[in-house]
């Protein structure tokens, strides 16, 4: 498995059940790059079982409340309180980050014993017995259980599904970060905010114990963009594609210091994870879109699913145990890629009926309760369920 957030999650969740766990890293050194991402409740109930939360609410950010502008006139759709209220339904809060926070986070719970750094993978092989991963400088490493935690483009996934690249979705992602000294007199509010609009949307939130603004924009129709994390490019190439929006955002683009740019890609769904003695976790399963702001999430309940499902086993039973984790969490992650995909179509629709249409939803809807099959996820009664 990979060093990402899903592999570090893994393996923590496995050496908490008792399994012996080696992480293979191709970087030379854990060092996180990317800039913002959220944690819902369904993913903080889990990291709160394995003892991080109290950890990452050093650093996370508790919003206390999300809206949803338009994108002109700054109109609030929706505005839904979350903090306090949110932790209360859900018995876990939403926490924003700064991805190399939580990384260090994760970091910090994994002993040096378990990361074995500059292992690159370049095959796996396996009989009935164990399996056997294969390095670039000609280590072989066996195990009973390989998985490949191995991001969006995963060669293991490609070895064992056959060749399937991942698809450009047609969106570009800007992702800016702001110091909080450069944006003091701006006195902005602690509110995460959304600017939904033709072919964009915007997103605003505190960072890193509000050390740390993110300012986002996604481009519909943009230039293809390659998949990446840490493609930086000037603010004012943001700021061009939200000329006529609102200046909160614009201003807010305009003055963040970092400023990447990343192609959304992703995968269609997969009818099978597991193969054998190996399995699929993360990204490398069920890459999506981030609309739903669950990349992280599915693949924290992936990690926790797993070590279920593999506590106790002997290595004889290894393979029945992976064919449940499948069976478990493939029809989920499934149905959050296409919440995904569809919760992006609605951000970007022009103004016209169906904004109008969308618009009085949002004044008329319930947003926790709606989103009870996203946050209230109840993992233990699906491991019964797949008993």
């Amino acid at each position: 498995m990979g060093g990402g957030i899903g592999g570090l999650t893994a393996a923590i969740a496995l050496r908490r059940k008792g399994v012996d766990v080696e992480v293979l890293e191709q970087a030379p050194e854990l060092a996180a790059v990317g800039a913002s991402l959220q944690l819902g409740p369904n993913a903080l109930r889990l990291a709160d079982a394995l003892g991080l939360l109290p950890a990452m609410r050093e650093t996370g950010v508790l919003t206390p409340a999300v809206e949803l502008r338009r994108w002109d006139d700054d109109t609030v759709l929706l505005r839904t309180e979350l903090g306090p209220p949110m932790e209360e339904h859900f018995g876990a809060p939403q926490l924003d980050f700064f991805r190399p926070d939580l990384h260090a986070v994760l970091t910090r719970h994994v002993p040096a014993s378990a990361l074995r750094l500059g292992a690159r993978v370049v095959r796996l092989e396996q009989d009935a017995a164990a399996v056997s991963v294969l390095l670039d400088d000609g280590t072989a490493v066996g195990a009973d259980a390989a998985v490949a935690a191995d991001g969006l483009g995963s060669p293991l996934r490609n070895q064992l599904t056959g060749i399937d690249d991942p698809v450009f979705s047609g969106t570009v992602v800007y992702r800016g970060i702001v110091p909080a000294e450069d944006v003091a007199d701006l006195d902005l509010p602690r509110t995460n905010v959304y600017w939904l609009g033709p072919n964009r949307h915007g997103v605003s939130y505190w960072l890193s114990a509000r050390r740390l603004l993110a300012a986002t924009v996604a481009v519909r129709d943009a230039e293809w963009s390659r998949e990446s994390w840490t493609l930086e490019v000037p603010a004012e190439e943001a700021v061009a594609h939200v000329e006529d929006w609102s200046p909160q955002l614009r201003e807010r683009l305009r003055r963040s210091r970092t400023m990447l740019r990343g192609a959304v890609y992703v995968r269609p769904p997969l009818d099978r994870w597991a193969y054998g003695r190996v399995a699929l976790l993360g990204d490398a399963a069920h890459a999506m879109a981030p609309f739903q702001a669950q990349g992280a999430a599915q693949a924290i309940e992936d990690a926790v699913v797993l070590a279920a499902c593999l506590r106790s086993t002997d290595e004889g039973s290894v393979p029945q145990a992976l064919q449940r984790y499948e069976q478990i969490r493939r029809p989920r992650t499934t149905q959050v890629q296409v919440m995904s995909r569809g919760r992006e179509l609605r951000n970007h629709l022009p103004d016209g009926p169906e904004q109008q249409q969308r618009d009085a939803q949002f004044a008329n809807g319930d947003p926790l309760r709606q989103s009870a099959w996203l946050y209230g996820y109840d993992l233990e009664a699906d491991l019964l369920g797949h008993a």
